[in-house]
């Protein structure tokens, strides 16, 4: 099963026009059991910093409101997710702000897919 829960282009980060959080209500129609796989692509992520500040500054993912992962490049895929029965669930995305205000990278969401089997 596969569940395109965005796609399109959606302006994220901390300028004009842009959003730094993204949530979207979606509906599975059956227990997702087995292997489970969240899909994100985007278009300009940078994670700005020193390497050792790369986790602070990556962009939180959570999914039912429990972090799943960060997103640290233009495609991330996370597959270790919670339980996740027939039904609606959330899936949002938090734009990191670290090191501080004017230092978040912009970058484009273009499409985010919810696949299990």
């Amino acid at each position: 099963m596969e569940i395109i829960i965005f796609e399109g282009e959606l302006k994220m980060g901390d300028s004009v026009g842009a959003t730094m959080v993204y949530a979207q209500d979606f509906r599975i129609i059956q227990c997702a059991m087995m292997e489970k796989k969240l899909r994100i692509e985007a278009e300009g992520v940078q994670i700005l910093g020193p390497k050792e500040h790369e986790d602070a500054s990556s962009h939180s993912v959570y999914f039912d409101h429990t972090p799943v992962g960060k997103i640290k490049s233009d495609v991330t895929e996370l597959t270790v997710l919670p339980e996740a029965g027939a039904g609606p669930h959330r899936l949002a995305i938090h734009v990191s702000p670290f090191p501080g205000p004017g230092f978040c990278d912009d970058f484009v969401l273009k499409k985010v897919v919810f696949s299990c089997t």
